[in-house]
């Protein structure tokens, strides 16, 4: 039995700046379909939904025009038991702690919280200027957290957390540290903590007496949407955003990412369109494992990508080989609203003891909730009420980008917009005559299936439901697959133009995958025919 995503519905048709049409429609809707014989991809699963609507539960017999699995997502993070350096509260008096050396692969500091300081993100400075008074409220989408953490952030809103794992703790965000095969309890904790963590003084630096989290006064809403920052299903992503946004929240933190939906565009399209800025995590790889590119939903372009710098301001990247964790960057198009902040080597709280901080916080998680409360305290700053709300999400952009450090080599191609300078950003203010640049709409579709004219439907600039669900596999395939992206040589297959030679090895490369289902490599065989 497989969880599918179905819009149903009369469809209409809007036009798009591309030149082609996509269908919009009434409502998305959860169901489960009632075949279990078939065992192959899930999107065969999705494509018989379509064909057999008959075998869905539906609230009503509208017709079924598109279908999209829930797909359980993979995201690379180390796992906590690969700790390098561990701090004890002084008030931790029942769980020792062991003090390791910090990762020498990567450049370091000796200094407890160095990333705070104004020679890297610059938020103790900013989070003294702002003040205590106006936090804004922060949504934070991971694996819940541990209320009774020393570093657990004093604001809470207890009452608007939310659990999308467990349903039956669906008001209930706390992480009940499950572990086990593809689990990481405790990523949600050492993330919260990272954003907003309360004031600490651990035991053996006489010199830290502090809040760890960059903006300490902000109000928070944990949005438990996995068990795993390594395991979590695509729906639970979509409804942590729609939660985040109906809530009230101001700033999302996503430390987390994978494969795109259709489903998550929407997502994030609402969001923008509301003011709600989302900071994403871009990714982590081992070595030259997959993923190379910034996954999703930080590739969207309405997104910040969080990408990695590391202590001496190096890419949280090495070329040649070994099987480090490092981070994700490109393709140069995303780049342009991507930006990086501080890994590895970071504060990481750890949920197995109440008590302890390890320094063994790595990946993009950990630069995510940096640019985040950097955000938040320039929200808590400035307060701007524009009548379109976009623009809230633009000038938060345009401080941060303008501000970030872009004096090392190869800042483009690594680190966007640049390292963050958090207090920097503070200085520069909402402006109403300001000509904010809206971002045309995310979506998730992969043109080189149109490339022939080749369409299901009679006008060729209209792309039908199912055109539209071929699309959408064959950019997660693409996504999925180094092999198949190296043929694109660094080209967005969504957003720049891939020559016919190109194109046609492309759609050879997904049609051979053992991850494209049975209906797509049969579509697949027909627009390769025509090329």
């Amino acid at each position: 039995m497989v969880r599918l995503k179905i819009q149903k519905g009369s469809s209409t048709l809007e036009s798009r700046p591309t030149n082609f049409l996509e269908p919009s429609f009434e409502k998305f809707e959860l169901v489960h379909t009632l075949r279990t014989e078939l065992q192959g991809s899930p999107w065969d699963e999705a494509h018989q939904a379509i064909l057999d609507s008959s075998k869905t539960t539906l609230e009503s017999r509208a017709p079924i025009e598109y279908a999209e699995p829930d797909i359980v997502q993979d995201f690379v993070h180390k796992s906590s038991s690969e700790t390098y350096s561990v701090f004890e509260s002084r008030s931790d008096s029942s769980q020792p702690s062991t003090l390791e050396t910090p990762d020498e692969f990567w450049p370091m500091e000796d200094t407890f919280a160095w990333h705070l300081d104004y020679d890297y993100s610059q938020l103790r400075r900013a989070r003294i200027d702002v003040g205590e008074e106006g936090g804004v409220v922060v949504g934070i989408l991971d694996t819940g957290y541990d209320p009774l953490h020393i570093t657990c952030p004093k604001n809470v809103l207890r009452d608007k957390e939310r659990n999308y794992v467990e349903l039956e703790n669906f008001n209930d965000a706390t992480d009940p540290v499950v572990t086990g095969i593809a689990r990481n309890p405790g990523h949600g904790t050492a993330t919260i903590a990272i954003l907003a963590g309360n004031k600490i003084q651990p035991k053996g630096v006489p010199n830290f007496n502090d809040y760890l989290g960059g903006a300490p006064h902000s109000k928070v809403i944990p949005v438990r949407i996995a068990n795993s920052v390594i395991h979590f299903r695509s729906s639970s992503m979509t409804d942590g955003i729609n939660y985040a946004v109906e809530a009230g929240c101001k700033v999302i933190s996503i430390s987390m990412g994978g494969i795109p939906s259709k489903d998550w565009a929407q997502a994030v399209n609402n969001a923008y369109d509301k003011g709600v800025v989302i900071c994403a995590a871009a990714g982590n790889r081992i070595g030259k494992s997959a993923p190379k590119t910034i996954v999703y939903p930080a590739r969207f372009r309405r997104v910040i990508a969080a990408c990695g710098a590391t202590a001496d301001k190096t890419p949280y990247y090495k070329r040649g080989f070994h099987r480090e964790m490092q981070g994700c960057f490109g393709p140069s198009s995303k780049m342009k609203t991507a930006m990086a902040a501080y890994t590895p080597n970071m504060p990481w709280a750890e949920i197995n003891s109440q008590n302890l901080v390890n320094l063994n916080g790595a990946g993009t998680s950990s630069a995510t909730p940096q640019i985040a409360a950097t955000a938040a305290l320039w929200l808590q700053k400035h307060n701007p009420n524009p009548a379109e709300k976009w623009k809230i999400v633009e000038a938060v952009r345009h401080a941060l980008f303008s501000s970030a450090d872009k004096s090392q080599p190869d800042s483009k191609r690594f680190f966007g917009q640049g390292i963050l300078r958090a207090y920097d950003a503070l200085q520069i203010g909402f402006n109403e005559q300001f000509s904010y640049q809206k971002q045309p709409l995310d979506k998730v579709s992969f043109p080189l299936l149109r490339v022939t004219g080749l369409l299901e439907s009679r006008n060729p600039e209209i792309v039908s439901g199912r055109e539209m669900m071929y699309e959408v596999e064959a950019l997660q395939v693409f996504e999925q697959s180094p092999d198949i992206q190296a043929l694109a040589d660094g080209i967005d297959p969504i957003t720049e133009k891939i020559d016919q030679d190109t194109c046609k090895c492309i759609l050879k490369g997904i049609k051979q995958s053992p991850l494209t289902s049975d209906a797509l490599q049969k579509h697949l065989d027909t627009v390769i025919e025509k090329l």
